[in-house]
């Protein structure tokens, strides 16, 4: 005759396998599935490459081109206060895609300050700064780029110097004697009168 089961012993015989087979399919889902659901492709899968930097001067004749503006190394580049310069950039970009460009001064002001050509036109303050120019090349599905030059701006024969006027002097006062005219003098070395 076979042994009757208490409840006890038969709700352990189905639920202990339920549970083994719960605990197996969560560690199976947080140590397998969904580590691998949280796998996304990167957004950006490479750089935007700045290859060159240029100020051009624009042509005083019209078919001439613009002259490009070099300094010495490790000076800034001048430029004449409130004449305007060409900024260009030349970015890597061998499948012709398209980049936006931003150009940002401390000081000057640019005539667009978001492109989709590789240059803008700078006009310099009317002040003598040292302006940091500094412009970021977005290459479509890349990371952005920033490139920042420095322009020396100094005094120009066209356009007038925007003065901050000299601090005034304090006037003196006047030197005032420091003996009254009025009274008599008195010489300590003079014998003693009688």
């Amino acid at each position: 005759m076979a042994k009757r089961q208490t409840w006890l012993e038969q709700i352990n015989r189905y639920v202990l396998p339920l549970v083994v087979v719960g605990i197996g399919l969560y560690g199976t889902w947080d140590l397998i599935v969904r580590p691998l659901a949280k796998i996304e492709q990167p957004l950006n899968v490479c750089t935007t490459n700045v290859i060159d930097v240029a100020v051009l001067k624009p042509a005083t004749q019209p078919d001439q081109p613009p002259r490009r503006v070099q300094a010495p190394e490790g000076l800034p580049i001048v430029v004449p206060a409130g004449e305007t310069r060409l900024l260009s950039i030349e970015v890597e970009n061998p499948e012709q895609q398209p980049v936006v460009y931003q150009w940002q001064a401390t000081h000057g002001q640019f005539a667009a300050r978001i492109t989709v050509e590789n240059q803008s036109a700078y006009t310099a303050p009317r002040s003598l700064v040292n302006d940091t120019i500094t412009v970021q090349a977005t290459l479509q599905g890349c990371s952005p780029a920033k490139r920042t030059i420095d322009l020396a701006i100094v005094p120009s024969a066209k356009a007038p110097m925007t003065e901050q006027p000299l601090p005034e002097t304090p006037a003196l006062p006047s030197p005032t004697p420091s003996i009254p005219s009025s009274l008599p003098t008195i010489d300590p070395f003079a014998e003693p009168q009688r």
